[in-house]
């Protein structure tokens, strides 16, 4: 997750409001909307299993979820493009765009401007809406979530919840559950604290655009290689993807993650729920993914999640030079990294293959 960076930029970009994409029909993979109880309409798209989605498949739907700051791009970006990769592997993928991303609809502007929404809205409000759409368009009741960074974070805690039977397993990449550890780029920026937007958006599509020239200037620059190893990024991938992949963060968002960093546990926004601490209650099969040299999500963030979770399916992974790959891994190369198709895709999809649990189902009438 992206916090730390934002908190750093926080005194250029408090309340920059990111323009809305108008017809987000018209891009690919587009599925349609679906609605939140409080008025949010979120962007659903989908890549059906190669052969169309009337082909047999591993009929379980995997459901691709973002982090903070980033969109449907960290999973579709041309050159490590894992719901493709998914697809032809036979797995019928779909992917949410969270509220705040642009291709989002907000029950009214004043929200909007005001970045007026949490993570517990994300988990009580989104992922019911998301989860609803894919089994009114499949018929299965359940997915393999995927998540990246906070969207790992958000299928921990749907575990939690009475919505558990609906995710079959999960794989959480780069996805920190405990800050006992702070970075120092995380201790210094609590003095910027007061800086970060109450109300309002962090404007992390305004310095993406601003950092396009220093990308080629200066590719391991300390605040590039806090979100991605250089060593495994294509400059003009880094760069394509800072064009297309970054949304801008509500400040409710912010606040929420300050709040993390004080208490050295992921909790409700009221901080009345410890979700660390409710680990515990997760059983369903999970795989945890970790760079080794991760400067968002360290792996003893990570690693948080894997020693308090009671699953008897539950799996480690660390990405880096002493597990077998070219280099170490850090937070955004773990899924669009050059080497993300060789050596991070296929563990994941062997881990769903194997879990991929009886027949294909047949597909409603009327599905895309």
């Amino acid at each position: 997750m992206r916090f730390v960076f934002f908190w750093v930029f926080s005194m250029l970009m408090l309340g920059c409001s990111a323009s809305r994409i108008q017809q987000p029909e018209t891009l690919p993979a587009f599925d349609g909307f679906t609605e939140t109880a409080d008025g949010w309409r979120l962007s659903v798209f989908r890549v059906p299993p190669s052969g169309g989605v009337e082909q047999p498949h591993h009929g379980v739907p995997v459901l691709l979820v973002h982090g903070a700051a980033t969109n449907r791009q960290t999973f579709m970006l041309e050159g490590s493009d894992l719901s493709g990769f998914l697809a032809e592997a036979g797995f019928d993928v779909w992917i949410a765009e969270l509220r705040g991303d642009r291709t989002s609809r907000p029950p009214d502007e004043r929200t909007w401007k005001r970045g007026d929404w949490n993570v517990d809205r994300m988990i009580d409000r989104d992922v019911p809406a998301i989860l609803d759409h894919i089994e009114a368009a499949t018929g299965h009741p359940s997915v393999f979530w995927v998540g990246h960074s906070l969207g790992g974070v958000l299928g921990l805690v749907t575990l939690q919840t009475e919505r558990a039977s609906r995710i079959r397993g999960l794989i959480a990449v780069g996805s920190p559950v405990v800050f006992t550890h702070p970075s120092d780029i995380a201790a210094r920026s609590a003095g910027l604290k007061p800086l970060a937007p109450k109300t309002g958006q962090m404007g992390v599509r305004t310095l993406a655009s601003l950092s396009r020239g220093s990308l080629r200037l200066g590719p391991d620059a300390p605040l590039f290689h806090l979100m991605f190893n250089a060593d495994n990024l294509d400059v003009d991938a880094a760069t394509k993807f800072a064009m297309v992949g970054m949304e801008n963060i509500g400040g409710g968002v912010t606040e929420q993650f300050e709040g993390w960093l004080e208490a050295g546990h992921i909790t409700s926004a009221d901080g009345a729920t410890d979700w660390t601490d409710g680990m515990n209650k997760v059983t369903a099969p999970v795989l945890f993914v970790a760079g080794r040299v991760d400067g968002l999500a360290p792996p003893w963030a990570v690693r948080g999640g894997y020693d308090r979770v009671s699953s008897s399916d539950s799996t480690w992974m660390t990405m880096g030079r002493g597990w077998g790959q070219r280099n170490d891994y850090g937070h955004g190369d773990l899924l669009i990294g050059d080497w993300a198709y060789e050596e991070v895709f296929p563990p994941l999809r062997d881990w769903l293959v194997s879990r991929a649990v009886g027949p294909a189902k047949e597909v409603p009438s009327g599905s895309p």
